[in-house]
């Protein structure tokens, strides 16, 4: 596959032990960037792109002879060739290491962990094989050193063919960088103290997770990760303000992906709730990736007034953006149309209609709200018609919730971000609220 066309990267290789017996679980790198890699293929600097510990060896018979067995086994030998210090490592230790394995009489590595990108380890559970296992026990943070691993502890009599021939002894340069306490494990218990930690990772993780599921067009499968991210957000007990604002960032990346999410599904009003959300944490009048997709969801729900109010904000903030001006001369056809249509409709007095599709989104709206127990109020606004109007109180009715209508704070909104624009037709907004539990 070619850079232009890759969009995510393993953190580790695949452990070929795992791959013949129990089979092996890849986890994606957090930390790639395309961008990284088309710089490294660009570059003409004559130097190695990967950092390799060590060199071939022709002759593993001789070789042999300057290393010694380790106590543990006597299957791997050992040879430091630079010392390391502190304490010894234990199964209560995750380290980080970088190694290059060579097969006898072999120019180039058949495994590489670069320096710059080190395999992390927990000691206690890692899967990787007996003979790196047997090896990286035996160092210290900062030693570099070589092993010579027989076949009985590592890949077998029968090797993994045609990639690993049976009986194949190998050597490794490993370098230990550094090692920490492996962290508390077991289910996450949102309540307990100095979790958040643990909780911004999975959540790191879950936010990879859904971002490949957006790619890939999944985009309700991308939305069940996202929304399960920004629950565990909002359940976690914080330290202090630095997890505070480590919180409050990974919610704003979190609620934009839900925003690009619920419009590509078709699903305005949760796009729309996604935004307030993104308003209450100040991160929606100052950004105009934020005010487009707002713009569109207004725009889905016939809001347009609100949505042209957004849309030029945020094409002010980003001039010259292509995708906004095509947006904008969507939302002022849909609302020449609309208002074409709306006198047409004055003429024949047609009675109000709601369809099937309209109160199914109403209805995942409202479920939405309930379950979130860090939300107590919503707002969307009120361009819809008298029935559309109707099932909204009749929803709010059977999950009992309060229902009503409150004038419109765009002009407050456009104050605080720092313009004189206002909207030139303000309409009214529906208010849902959870009752007050003691």
């Amino acid at each position: 596959m070619s850079a232009d066309k890759l969009s995510f990267m393993l953190e580790n290789g695949l452990d070929l032990r795992e791959v013949v017996t129990t089979g092996s679980i890849l986890h994606i790198n957090q930390e790639f960037d395309v961008d990284d890699l088309k710089a490294e293929e660009n570059n003409d600097d004559l130097a190695p792109q990967v950092d390799i510990l060590g060199q071939p060896v022709p002759n593993f018979a001789t070789f042999s002879e300057n290393l010694e067995a380790i106590k543990e086994t006597e299957y791997v030998k050992k040879k430091i060739i630079v010392e390391g210090g502190g304490l010894p490592l234990h199964e209560g230790c995750t380290v980080f290491i970088a190694y290059s394995g060579y097969w006898e009489n072999q120019e180039e590595p058949f495994d590489v962990v670069p320096l710059k990108k080190p395999m992390e380890v927990d000691l206690s559970d890692n899967g990787l094989l007996p003979g790196l296992q047997f090896a990286i026990k035996t160092m210290l943070v900062g030693e570099t050193s070589v092993f010579l691993c027989s076949y009985q502890v590592m890949y077998g009599e029968m090797g993994v063919p045609p990639r690993i021939k049976p009986k194949a002894d190998c050597v490794f340069y490993i370098k230990l960088i550094k090692s920490t306490l492996t962290p508390k494990q077991g289910k996450l218990n949102l309540s307990e103290s100095n979790m958040f930690q643990r909780v911004s990772h999975e959540v790191k993780m879950l936010t990879v997770s859904g971002t490949s599921l957006f790619k890939s067009k999944n985009y309700y499968a991308a939305i069940q990760l996202f929304k399960r991210a920004v629950n565990m957000l909002h359940r976690c007990r914080l330290a202090d303000e630095k997890e505070e604002a480590v919180q409050e960032n990974l919610l704003k990346k979190l609620y934009i992906n839900l925003a690009v999410c619920y419009n590509k599904a078709n699903k305005p009003l949760l796009a729309c709730t996604a935004c307030n959300e993104l308003n209450r944490l100040g991160s929606l009048w100052n950004n105009p990736k934020v005010l487009f997709q707002n713009a569109k969801s207004l725009r889905m729900i016939k809001s347009y007034p609100e949505a042209q109010m957004r849309l030029k904000k945020a094409m002010k903030l980003q001039p010259g953006n292509k995708e906004m001006e095509e947006e904008y001369a969507l939302l002022m056809k849909q609302w020449q149309e609309s208002e074409e249509a709306k006198k047409r409709a004055e003429l024949v007095l047609p009675p109000a209609t709601i369809t099937e599709e309209f109160k199914r989104e109403v209805d995942d709206l409202i479920k939405t709200f309930k379950s979130n127990d860090e939300e107590s109020k919503i707002t969307i606004p009120a361009c819809f018609n008298s029935d559309e109007i109707a099932y909204f109180k009749e929803v709010c009715i059977r999950e009992n919730l309060f229902f009503n209508k409150r004038l419109s704070t765009d002009s407050k909104y456009m104050e605080n971000a720092g313009t004189s624009e206002a909207c030139s037709e303000s309409s009214d907004y529906l208010c849902f609220t959870k009752p007050e539990t003691s």
